[in-house]
């Protein structure tokens, strides 16, 4: 089969991550490589030996164009998504889809008027224990669910912040929970099920920002469930990012995606050690962004070329992307109005 050629929209820190993933996928090529910065613009398109354009909407019109690559600074999604989409173009979209509700809503709407498939990137899901999991959780083998909750306790330096798009409302659509803690949150829905109220604490402690660096919420569940979400970019060093999950038979925790700790009440020692061997791939980003490594995206990457070729849906759609964004929207929401907030959220 000919490969599926890509335009990559950005050339950012994460874009990097894209292109070091792009090198290990033969029946992958970009193309063309979109971004403002002429300079850094070029450099990545050398790299890719594509082309290189400072206009996005030439881009995704291009005739060797199958498929987009959005990571341009989360709050610029929507436009370029739907440019794309409206042109006929196959989506891969960074994390979040984009920062508010109708936002995120244009994006799936264009997508499904113009039969595309819509992709948005969450790595994590991507490892095989994250998988071990959610088999355990779908199977009742933690018994009644109790608590689950999300630690992202990181670091970034104000260098970080310093005039950029970074912990803006505009741009980042947030601080700590939208930019960082955002690809557990995912995970914690995904795992343990709709979330059905929120009530959340902002702050800005250890950093000059518009948005958070420190947040702290109270979750409870559609089953019963209760949970804390704890992000951060205020604790210095930085510690790897854990999900726990509680049960009345069992305990599972993840830190980074992997499995570390697997106690089941009808499991076994060979077992709890199978699972804490699986998939040691990947780094932390808890106090370097470009530590991830390239592997999980590179797994999101060939799952999206498999399901343009098959034509079936990716394995992360649109409407389950908008998850973690309406969780941490009705965070902020309950922030700022000092009450819990219900979901489903009416989000202006």
């Amino acid at each position: 089969m000919e490969p599926i050629r890509f335009a990559l929209i950005g050339a950012g820190n994460i874009a990097q991550i894209y292109v070091d993933a792009f090198e290990h996928i033969p029946d992958a090529r970009v193309t063309v490589v979109c971004n403002r910065t002429e300079s850094r613009g070029r450099a990545l398109a050398e790299r890719c030996q594509a082309e290189w354009t400072d206009d996005y909407t030439q881009a995704v019109r291009r005739d060797d164009v199958d498929a987009v690559v959005v990571a341009t600074p989360s709050g610029t999604h929507m436009e370029i998504a739907v440019a794309a989409a409206q042109a006929g173009k196959h989506l891969l979209v960074e994390k979040p889809i984009d920062i508010t509700l109708p936002r995120v809503d244009r994006i799936i709407q264009s997508a499904q008027e113009a039969g595309v498939v819509l992709a948005c990137v969450f790595p994590l899901r991507f490892s095989a224990g994250v998988h071990k999991v959610k088999e355990a959780l779908d199977a009742g083998r933690l018994g009644r669910l109790t608590l689950a909750d999300v630690y992202v306790k990181w670091y970034r330096p104000q260098s970080y912040y310093d005039g950029s798009w970074r912990g803006t409302w505009q741009y980042d659509g947030g601080g700590a929970l939208m930019n960082q803690s955002i690809h557990n949150i995912d995970l914690l829905q995904w795992l343990a099920g709709p979330v059905a109220s929120v009530y959340g604490r902002t702050a800005t402690l250890a950093h000059q920002m518009e948005t958070e660096d420190t947040a702290s919420a109270v979750l409870t569940f559609q089953s019963g469930a209760l949970g804390v979400i704890q992000g951060a970019t205020s604790a210095w060093p930085g510690d790897p990012a854990r999900v726990e999950l509680h049960g009345d038979r069992g305990t599972i925790v993840l830190e980074e995606g992997r499995i570390t700790r697997w106690k089941l009440a009808d499991g076994s020692p060979e077992e709890e050690e199978a699972m804490l061997q699986l998939d040691q791939v990947g780094g932390s980003g808890a106090s370097d962004p470009m530590a991830i490594g390239y592997e999980k995206h590179r797994r999101q990457i060939v799952d999206l070329i498999q399901a343009i070729r098959e034509g079936r849906a990716p394995a992360i759609q649109g409407a389950e992307a908008r998850r973690s964004v309406e969780i941490i929207r009705a965070i902020y929401r309950s922030a700022a109005t000092g009450a819990p907030v219900e979901l489903p959220l009416v989000d202006e």
